[in-house]
């Protein structure tokens, strides 16, 4: 369930990063449980690695 706080959050990450909406949602959830860090298959030259609040690990 998509609370208004992790949508704010995620609008202004996909907004400030370029990421696309699902993966600011990812973003902003990893985020909100206090995450250290967030896997992804995303390659490393896509926009979810500019994030600096989280570290994003590809695999």
């Amino acid at each position: 369930m998509l609370h208004v706080e992790e949508g704010a959050v995620s609008h202004e990450i996909a907004g400030t990063y370029g990421l696309a909406a699902m993966d600011a949602l990812h973003v902003a959830a990893a985020l909100q449980i206090q995450a250290d860090e967030l896997i992804t298959t995303e390659k490393p030259t896509k926009p979810m690695h500019r994030v600096r609040e989280i570290q994003i690990v590809s695999i």
